[in-house]
C-alpha cells in the first residue's frame, strides 16, 4: 500500500520560527488561505485518512477535504521539551552555544525535557505497521519531524549528514509500506493538487 505523508499548513509560530513540538497551535490565516486551494496529491482521492490530534494537523485535514478522519497521538509532533516556543537563537542564548551537541545527535537526540528522535522513530513505526494492515492507500496530515522519520526508515539516511534529498515540506512524501510497514520512498515531493474554482 501507498501512504502519504503531509505536513500541516504555516502556523504563526512558523512564520516566527519558534519551536512547536507538542504545543497545540492553530493555523495562521495565511495558513488557511494556502491549505483551503490544495487537494491530497494525484491517486489519493479516495484514500484513508488520518491526521495527528494537533490542532494545525486537524485543520489542515478538515482544509484538504479529507473524510472519515481518524485521529492517531502516534502522528504527534516530536516533543521538544523545554525549547518548546523558543526559536534557535533563543536556545542557544538560554542554554549555550553548545545546547545542541549536548542534547545528543541522530536517534539519540533529546531536547531538554522532551522526547528523544528514537522514540519519535518507534512511535512512527508503529503507526506504520498498524496501517499497513489495511490493503488501501492512505493519508496522513502530520509533522515535520514525522516526515523526516518516514525519510530517514525509507532511505537508510544516518542524519549525520545533510539531508541527500531536499525535503519540500509544501508536497507530499509517499511511502510504499510492506506487509509488516516497513517503508521504501515511493516519490519525494509529491505535488499537492490545486482544486478547481468553483
Amino acid at each position: 500500500m501507498r501512504l502519504a505523508l503531509i505536513r500541516h499548513g504555516p502556523t504563526e509560530w512558523n512564520a516566527q520560527h519558534r519551536v512547536q513540538g507538542s504545543v497545540d497551535t492553530p493555523l495562521s490565516e495565511e495558513g488557511r488561505a494556502r491549505i483551503a486551494k490544495l487537494l491530497p496529491p494525484e491517486g489519493f482521492e479516495t484514500a484513508r485518512a488520518y491526521s495527528s490530534p494537533k490542532l494545525r494537523a486537524r485543520q489542515t485535514a478538515d482544509l484538504l477535504g479529507l473524510e472519515n478522519l481518524k485521529i492517531d497521538a502516534r502522528l504527534a509532533e516530536q516533543n521538544w521539551g523545554d525549547w518548546e516556543g523558543l526559536t534557535r537563537a533563543e536556545m542557544l542564548a538560554r542554554d549555550g552555544e553548545d545546547a545542541f551537541i549536548r542534547a545528543g545527535s541522530g536517534l539519540a537526540f533529546r531536547p531538554p525535557g522532551g522526547e528523544s528522535t528514537g522514540e519519535l522513530h518507534a512511535r512512527v513505526r508503529s503507526f506504520f505497521a498498524d496501517a499497513a494492515k489495511l490493503d488501501e492507500d492512505a493519508v496522513a496530515v502530520t509533522h515535520m519531524g514525522v516526515l523526516r522519520a518516514g525519510y530517514v526508515m525509507a532511505t537508510g539516511w544516518d542524519m549525520s549528514a545533510p539531508m541527500p534529498a531536499e525535503l519540500n515540506l509544501k508536497m507530499a512524501l509517499v511511502l510504499n509500506l510492506s506487509a509488516d510497514g516497513a517503508p521504501t520512498l515511493a516519490q519525494l515531493n509529491a505535488p499537492l493538487r490545486i482544486k478547481e474554482p468553483s
